[in-house]
């Protein structure tokens, strides 16, 4: 090799390794670039280097009843798909793919007939077009979840493996672990998990609500994640735990009585509250007919409403108490205020005829034992006379006054959506018959929590409280985030006052006073209460075959704890009225519930009858 041949060469070789390092340089730097560079630049996406991006469940907070018995709670799960065009099910024999469908309904406790539908069946989307993944449920069960697991996977033997579904999708499932009882209170969440529709659901799903976590990371081309390649993190957030002033098992005792009384008297439906008069607190709140949370369009929507707050009736002679009380509470009247009844049964007021059952002279404490209809209208006459010297200088002022400081005609403030205010028109819109029907219960329309709180307040000293229906808030963990403290909303009676009507009340149970409800009464407390039996309106006018049979009873009567309130909506047969339908439902729970609650008897057991 010449001289000039032997540089060429060397030439050629330097090149050459020069190209070689030059392409190394250059794979160097692409690498730098993608792992180092780029990964942390503005705008990068992960997705177009195989990010891969899951959402962890942030689970929807519990409902606990006051003793921390769960009501309402949520639980990780999945959505199961099937897929008929899924590419497994195109390498089995047929043999093999008509055997899938049974497995499949046995493992998910499905009718069969529904799953071959799933797979074989033609379905039609909002689009009008062929859909060939069909949801088939939502499981939660973790054991069924594992089994698919390994019933799906390669692992598995063809001859036993499942193909066509599809359980990938994560969701948030609620459960109601007593089914449809408390459904009015509690209401229920649409399918996706996450919007409260009615009852506590509704008014604190900001606060229920959990926030989904999310991974952004990357994964290998085997899809698994390069955990060192993680790039962002953001943990899931459960939502908080709602405790309410419900006890499950009062609750048990009210709806099981609500139930029977219902079927007894073939009534419509029905309402009993228990609330605690100190503090507001309603330890149960049964209304019926109830229905499945899980499965509320079964029901038509008004049967979503809780009757207890949204639905305005007029109360019929329950009133009557809270007309007595405010004309002893403005000195219209003492206890022994006489009123000549007449002894027809019958009394004209405005060219309109009222009936009673009492007759001759009655005391204002008869009044109330005998149910007077005249004796109350004549109170109630006097209380709607001008009174300047008590700043009510109109005629019907002072007993629309007396009417709104008991809470009627207002919401109350319970911690529940689409509460309605019931029916209290201004004085002004008053007619002149108007002063001797409302003191009687009718022309004025109340809900049964209105009414229940009322007497509540007469077995408080006269102190009107806020009824609650939550205790407190907690985090997922536990914490405490609010507690509800009892409000007083005012105080319209004095408690000379409320100890005067508590004794007057304690006729009405007393049969040897000729009071109205005897089978109120109980064996262990002394009850004060009263009877009402309020005539449905029916195209503007009073029948005589649909009523609400009411009871509201404080015991015992000598040192309040509950007030209870029991309503039969058109109870129907021999058996109507107010004494013979919601007293003996009121007797029925009221002492199973004081001997749970360990309240003290005030009377000796003899002296039932």
């Amino acid at each position: 090799m010449t001289r000039g041949e032997r540089k060429a060469a060397h030439r050629w070789m330097f090149l050459i390794v020069l190209g070689l390092v030059g392409m190394l340089g250059l794979v160097f730097a692409k690498l730098v670039k993608l792992h180092v560079i780029e990964p942390n630049m503005p705008g990068y996406e992960a997705k177009d280097y195989h990010a891969n991006m899951p959402e962890t469940l942030g689970l929807r907070g519990r409902i606990l009843d006051r003793n921390g018995v769960v009501l309402a709670e949520s639980l990780p799960g999945r959505e199961v798909y099937i897929d008929q065009l899924d590419k497994r099910l195109e390498k089995l024999p047929p043999e093999r793919r008509a055997q899938i469908p049974l497995e499949v309904a046995e493992l998910l406790n499905l009718p069969q007939e529904r799953v071959i539908d799933a797979y074989t069946g033609y379905h039609v989307g909002t689009t009008g077009r062929r859909r060939t993944q069909q949801k088939l449920c939502d499981i939660s069960d973790d054991h069924v979840i594992r089994e698919l697991e390994r019933r799906t996977s390669t692992a598995v033997a063809v001859s036993n493996r499942l193909a066509g579904i599809n359980f990938s999708h994560r969701r948030s499932m609620r459960s109601y672990p007593n089914g449809a009882r408390l459904s009015h209170v509690l209401g229920f969440v649409k399918p996706t998990g996450v919007v409260g529709i009615y009852g506590i659901e509704e008014a604190f799903n900001a606060q229920l609500s959990g926030k989904n976590g999310k991974i952004e990371t990357l994964k290998a081309s085997d899809g698994r994640e390069i955990r060192s390649r993680r790039i962002s993190e953001r943990p899931p957030v459960h939502g908080h735990d709602i405790v309410l002033t419900i006890d499950n098992n009062i609750q048990y005792i009210i709806e099981n009585a609500l139930s029977k009384a219902l079927e007894t008297f073939d009534a419509q439906s029905g309402i009993i509250l228990v609330q605690r008069v100190q503090t507001g607190e309603l330890l149960g709140m049964a209304t019926l007919p109830s229905f499945n949370p899980l499965d509320y369009l079964a029901v038509s929507r008004d049967a979503w409403q809780n009757i207890a707050i949204s639905r305005a009736y007029e109360p019929g002679s329950v009133m009557k108490v809270i007309t007595v009380a405010m004309a002893l509470q403005y000195g219209k009247i003492t206890e022994h205020t006489p009123f000549d009844v007449g002894d027809k049964g019958v009394w004209y007021y405005a060219g309109r005829p009222l009936r009673d059952h009492a007759y001759g002279i009655v005391h204002a404490k008869e009044i109330l034992a005998k149910s007077s209809n005249i004796g109350t209208a004549m109170i109630g006459l006097r209380m709607a006379e001008p009174a300047p010297q008590l700043q009510a200088p109109h005629a019907n002022e002072l007993l629309w006054r007396a009417f709104c400081e008991m809470g009627f005609g207002q919401t109350t403030g319970i911690e529940l959506r689409h509460e309605e205010r019931g029916i209290l028109w201004h004085y002004s819109k008053w007619s002149k018959l108007s002063a001797t029907r409302m003191p009687i219960g009718q022309g004025i329309a109340v809900t049964a929590v209105q009414l229940c709180n009322a007497f509540a307040t007469i077995g408080n000293g006269g102190i009107r409280m806020r009824p609650m229906l939550v205790k407190e808030i907690r985090t997922h963990e536990g914490e405490c985030v609010k507690q509800t403290q009892p409000l007083i909303l005012g105080r319209p009676l004095s408690l000379a006052v409320s100890r005067k009507m508590l004794e007057m009340m304690q006729a009405v149970t007393d049969r040897s006073q000729g009071g109205t409800a005897a089978l109120a009464a109980l064996p262990s407390y002394t009850v004060a209460g009263k009877t009402g039996t309020g005539q449905i309106p029916v195209n503007g006018s009073y029948n005589h075959s649909d009523y609400n049979a009411s009871f509201v009873g404080i015991y015992p009567a000598t040192k309040p704890e509950l007030a209870i309130l029991v309503t039969i909506e058109r109870p129907k047969g021999r058996f109507r009225m107010g004494g013979s339908v919601a007293a003996p439902t009121f007797a029925n729970v009221a002492e199973e519930i004081g001997h749970y609650l360990g309240i003290p008897a005030d009377k000796p057991a003899k002296e039932f009858r």
